[in-house]
């Protein structure tokens, strides 16, 4: 194919959707070499050099001097959106307290901040206290809303994802989340998104860490709750409930959980199943019992995490995720809980499950907030702010090849 068999609106095109593909590359992970961006894109290397070089000489993408990778080598350089393209938000109303952070288009954090509910108690005025608090944070690190793009939101429970644009959402959306977003595109002018807490800590962990691929991250708390990235794909199901890890049954015979299910991962391995097993009235208490290596308390958080382990396998069985990331406060618990859960994935299943690697958050506690940024840069209309000219795709020969 050559530039004078192919009509000019086809090749601006290809040129177009490929330039797109970098700038979605690049709002996705943040700064990337050219070699991560070639790899997460598919395009072959002298089709990205031409691209690269017409959204750089355009200010559109920024070149900054990476860590050198050995202490001979030289820096690799590393691309990132022009930071100043916008600003997005993530949110978290999280159980107990509010979190907020702001960040510009290169995934830069800003300004964070977390907050305790106090008298907010009711959801609309903890919504409110949201949307005041994010113009206070921002006021105080002289950032400028009017440059927000974005807001992705965190909060607990399962459900469907929903987001507003800013004209809000049709009436026909029914459902908490609905209503927070709806509200926030109001306030803000812009684009909102929200979903699942423990969703959105999968997504930051797979943003944050910059690997992508398959991963499963699980919240145990006083829900069990999880996130399920494949492909750098955050999975939700047709329902919503994908990886609601939670609601594995590890008890056919168990007791009834809210889910209408029987014998529930969440009724053996949660704070609620915990402090009913050994009996205690709160977190703390039960967390000083087992340090002082009471065995009732030990033999407890065995149990969850053998529970846990289980359920686990079966997950894994059905998606062999590259690795598992553990949050909340029983994983917070250390090798208690954590070595019985390793033990019994190992031990039920594929072989291949004793390869899998299993880790804790690296982004808690903010892991809501910033699952919350990372979604609203993922599904804001940022394309439209970056106008893609027509020579800033390149050979379409080699394009073409790579697609």
């Amino acid at each position: 194919m050559s530039d004078a068999a192919t009509p000019p609106t086809a090749l601006h095109r290809l040129r177009q959707s490929n330039a797109e593909r970098v700038l979605d590359c690049l709002r996705r992970h943040g700064r990337l070499s050219r070699a991560e961006i070639a790899e997460h894109s598919g395009l072959s290397r002298t089709t990205l050099s031409t691209i690269l070089s017409g959204l750089l000489r355009r200010g559109t993408v920024v070149q900054e001097e990476g860590r050198p990778q050995n202490r001979r080598g030289r820096p690799t350089a590393l691309l990132t959106l022009n930071p100043s393209a916008g600003q997005y938000a993530g949110v978290e109303l999280g159980r107990h307290r509010l979190r907020m952070v702001i960040a510009d288009a290169a995934h830069q954090v800003q300004a964070r901040e977390e907050l305790p509910y106090g008298a907010a108690r009711s959801a609309g005025a903890r919504l409110a206290l949201a949307e005041r608090s994010l113009r206070d944070l921002a006021a105080r690190h002289g950032i400028t809303l009017e440059a927000l793009t974005g807001i992705g939101v965190g909060s607990t429970g399962p459900g469907e994802a929903v987001s507003a644009p800013a004209s809000g959402l049709a009436e026909s959306v029914r459902a908490g989340r609905a209503r927070v977003a709806d509200r926030l595109a109001r306030a803000f002018g812009v684009r909102v998104d929200a979903d699942n807490n423990s969703r959105l800590t999968a997504l930051a962990e797979a943003t944050r860490s910059g690997a992508g691929g398959d991963l499963l991250y699980v919240h145990f708390s006083h829900g069990v709750g999880g996130g399920l990235i494949i492909g750098g794909q955050l999975v939700r199901g047709v329902g919503g409930v994908a990886a609601e890890v939670g609601h594995l049954c590890v008890d056919p015979g168990g007791a009834a959980c809210w889910c209408g299910g029987h014998g529930c991962l969440e009724l053996h391995a949660s704070v609620p199943a915990l402090l009913r097993t050994t009996g205690h009235r709160n977190w703390a208490v039960l967390r000083d019992a087992l340090e002082r290596g009471r065995a009732a308390e030990q033999e407890a958080v065995r149990a969850a995490g053998a529970h846990a382990g289980n359920a686990l396998a079966a997950m894994c069985t059905a998606v062999n995720p590259g690795r598992i990331v553990l949050g909340g406060e029983l994983a917070d618990l250390g090798e208690a809980f954590q070595r019985p859960l390793r033990d019994a994935l190992a031990g039920r299943g594929m072989r291949a499950l004793r390869r899998i690697d299993i880790s804790t958050s690296s982004v808690a506690p903010w892991g809501g907030a910033l699952g919350g940024l990372a979604l609203a840069l993922r599904e804001s209309p940022l394309l439209a702010r970056y106008p893609v000219p027509a020579d800033a795709g390149g050979d379409p020969d080699a394009a073409a090849g790579a697609q």
